[in-house]
């Protein structure tokens, strides 16, 4: 059976990257198999690659003289990226053939079965491409389309609700990654049995996640930190944490300051590389989803700082493993002690465990009825 996996392949990011790796490695783990990720760069696709964005504000502006007068973290992006496009070329399988809107819609590749998903593909506040929909497969009378876990985050406004659902309609599988979407989803296409199944990284298991992660290079206890974007709250988080537990600061840096002051500090990493930061950190502090996720394949104590948007995907990893709190607010931060930062795995062992299980069977069970 041929599979086509759509997704985010073309990002330079750690969390998409991953999650892409974990649905074609989980697909391809059956001898009658084979996928494939769609080569599919939608219109802006190289933004997270570009090492002089364009100006269109004062922040883009600066950024831009920044790089001018330390050059040096020029080199040091094109060393990482260099790094990051030898693991895309070693880990996930990507379709010979590159396509953008215009020749996908000419020529769509053929399947027995596609699926769209997972990361913030359906978010309509990055951009609004139907082909993430599957639409051009609609010629395809025999084929099946599904959608495992695509992130909406921001709802849809009426009106994109309005233009969304002609598409929903046409999916023969439909599920969604956060439990904040389910109705909305629900509300549209009311007779399609919607589900909401965890991310593709927890298809994995910490022995699967082994076999690609790098060892760490610190040798000793740390705190280990990865931000999209450093807010204030995150660098007096950070401070306190170093504070209250004595261990080192380890920053996998992705912006040109290191506001953290840390002990060590990581630029040059790929995909593997972060998994084995997670897995050996002594405790973690992050905004990112998908840091978060493999804190909790990892069973790590970590802490979440909110972002202005997108925290809802975190929300729900709480609900699936009945995790205690572990946001961090200004308020919580000043009563903050060692007890506080301690998560609790037990409790919610078993139900996440059936959670995952019952998304691998969601997945199964539509690519294999007839």
């Amino acid at each position: 059976m041929k599979i086509l996996t759509l997704t985010t392949q073309y990002a330079n990011n750690y969390g998409a990257l991953l999650q892409c790796y974990a649905l074609s490695r989980v697909l391809n783990r059956k001898s009658d198999i084979e996928c494939q990720v769609l080569q599919y760069f939608p219109e802006g696709y190289n933004k997270s690659w570009t090492l002089w964005p364009p100006v269109n504000d004062f922040r883009s502006l600066f950024k831009n003289i920044y790089s001018l007068i330390r050059i040096d973290l020029v080199l040091v992006r094109l060393r990482k990226q260099k790094l990051i496009r030898k693991f895309i070329s070693e880990y996930i399988p990507l379709t010979p053939i590159k396509y953008k809107r215009k020749e996908i819609l000419a020529h769509p590749p053929k399947a027995d079965c596609y699926i769209c998903g997972s990361d913030q593909i359906w978010n309509f506040q990055f951009r609004i491409d139907f082909t993430f929909f599957l639409d051009f497969t609609y010629e395809n009378e025999k084929c099946k389309r599904m959608a495992y876990a695509p992130s909406i985050a921001v709802p849809w406004s009426d009106e994109q609700s309005i233009m969304v659902k002609p598409y929903l309609e046409r999916f023969h599988y439909l599920s969604i990654r956060e439990n904040s979407n389910l109705e909305q989803v629900k509300s549209l296409v009311p007779y399609k049995d919607v589900q909401v199944v965890v991310d593709p990284v927890f298809l994995l298991d910490q022995s699967e996640w082994n076999k690609i992660a790098k060892p760490s290079p610190i040798g000793e206890p740390y705190i280990f930190c990865y931000f999209l974007s450093v807010s204030e709250l995150a660098v007096e988080t950070v401070k306190k944490l170093r504070e209250l537990t004595g261990y080192k600061v380890v920053h996998l840096n992705l912006n040109a300051l290191d506001k953290f002051n840390s002990d060590y500090e990581i630029r040059i990493a790929d995909p593997a590389d972060f998994i084995g930061l997670i897995r050996n950190a002594s405790l973690i502090c992050t905004n990112s989803f998908h840091c978060s996720a493999f804190s909790v394949i990892y069973k790590k104590n970590f802490c979440f700082i909110p972002k202005n948007m997108g925290n809802e995907r975190v929300e729900s990893l709480l609900q699936i493993f009945q995790l205690n709190n572990i946001f961090l607010s200004e308020k919580r931060l000043n009563n903050l002690s060692i007890d506080d930062l301690i998560i609790d795995y037990s409790k919610g062992e078993a139900s996440g465990k059936a959670f995952i299980e019952a998304s691998k069977n969601y997945l199964f069970n539509a690519i294999y009825e007839k």
